[in-house]
């Protein structure tokens, strides 16, 4: 394993009480109406380009609200987001913004959705800063799901000039990443013939979900506050928070395969991401790891997703030694990541013993069984999975061959 750094901050902080009456609801208390009386966009503006104390809960959240029924216009929005990325943000603003942008749209509600006999399995997921060949939601979903744990993901697309996990998803013919929030927690529950529920599913985020994100980064687009910190990690962790997972592990990459190169950048983005998740009320873990490569050895939507294929069934094909040794980075990283998960789901006690679980459930076949049936669900056909020889292949290809080894 090139690098691992386990990191949890403790936060027994929450944010404030009135500030979630504000952003869940349409009318706010008395209290929280006098607190807001004054506020005018130039207000919040200003306080943030003056920078003397930080904004309150409800101070966002009554921007947010505001800038999405039309009271802030997109002028003003890209001022204070400019005041952001020059004055930064307090650990409590960035995640009174997150709640916020949650807050902005459909959050998903598992009260209403339970599995046989009231029992709600431990929902866990994960986030990845993404790179060149970062396949390992693929593999890893229905590898922690093969335990009885639930993994809601919610993937996104291509980023830059690689592949998201959705465009990996979707090579596979039939294929469908698109749901509804109550379509998405149906879809967990779904049952294989044995009567066991599906506990895994990657899917596109609803257009419905955080839509102040969505506005506010077209915005950061064109004016380059993109790589602001407090403004990358709520963005990242709304989508994740509106999941409303019980717990998260991110995976922050570094290096010169992933999107930040330097070391102390990811430390200090996981430091920020952990502490935005354990003030919404999210116990969250992070581990930065090494990405000066490629991981695994292929690179491209539905090469990755065959790559993958050929992780699950290794243990049936005991000659392919070479898939083995070329796809070993992967292997690591998505046991590191599923024993981490096992331990926050509670059926591991440590993350070396997390570890040696996975790897069992990864060799025997367990977690290539919860693949094919999670594909299944989702349309996905499996004729393409069982034999992904029938694909078709790309009308022009090339073989890059290194002239020596290492």
């Amino acid at each position: 394993f090139k690098l691992g750094v386990t990191m949890r901050i403790s936060k027994h902080a929450a944010i404030n009480d009135d500030a979630i009456s504000v952003t869940a609801s349409s009318s706010p208390t008395t209290s929280s109406s006098s607190q807001i009386a004054h506020l005018t966009p130039q207000v919040i503006i200003a306080k943030k380009r003056q920078n003397k104390e930080p904004h309150t809960a409800i101070e966002i959240s009554w921007f947010i609200q505001q800038f999405m029924e039309g009271g802030v216009k997109d002028y003003q929005m890209t001022a204070w987001l400019m005041a952001i990325c020059l004055n930064g943000m307090t650990d409590e603003e960035t995640a009174a913004l997150t709640e916020s942008m949650v807050q902005s749209g459909e959050v998903m509600d598992w009260s209403n959705h339970s599995l046989p006999n009231n029992n709600q399995s431990h929902k866990v997921d994960k986030h990845s800063t993404g790179g060149v060949g970062d396949k390992v939601s693929l593999i890893l979903a229905p590898l922690v799901a093969s335990f009885g744990l639930t993994v809601p993901m919610m993937a996104g697309r291509g980023l830059g000039h690689t592949g998201g996990t959705i465009d990996k998803l979707e090579s596979i013919p039939g294929f469908r990443a698109q749901y509804t929030a109550a379509e998405f927690a149906q879809l967990l529950l779904s049952t294989n013939s044995k009567g066991e529920p599906l506990n895994a599913a990657i899917v596109s985020p609803s257009e419905n979900m955080c839509p102040a994100d969505k506005r506010m980064y077209a915005l950061r687009d064109v004016t380059s506050t993109v790589t602001s910190l407090p403004l990358q990690t709520s963005s990242i962790m709304s989508k994740k928070i509106a999941e409303r997972p019980d717990s998260l592990v991110l995976d922050v990459k570094f290096g010169k395969g992933s999107f930040n190169t330097n070391v102390e950048e990811s430390l200090e983005l996981a430091k920020r991401m952990i502490q935005t998740g354990e003030l919404c009320g999210i116990k969250t873990t992070a581990l930065v790891t090494r990405m000066d490569d490629p991981l695994g050895c292929s690179v491209g939507n539905w090469l990755e997703v065959e790559e993958c294929i050929d992780i699950m069934t290794m243990e049936m094909k005991k000659d392919n030694v070479e898939v083995n040794d070329l796809s070993k980075d992967l292997v690591d990283v998505t046991l590191v990541l599923a024993g981490q998960m096992l331990v926050q789901g509670g059926k591991a006690e440590t993350l070396r013993q997390g570890f040696v679980m996975a790897r069992e459930h990864l060799l025997n076949g367990k977690a290539w069984q919860k693949f094919r049936e999670m594909v299944k669900v989702q349309g996905g056909d499996l004729d393409f999975i069982d034999h992904p020889e029938i694909y078709t292949p790309a009308k022009f290809s090339g073989r890059v061959v290194s002239p020596r080894t290492g």
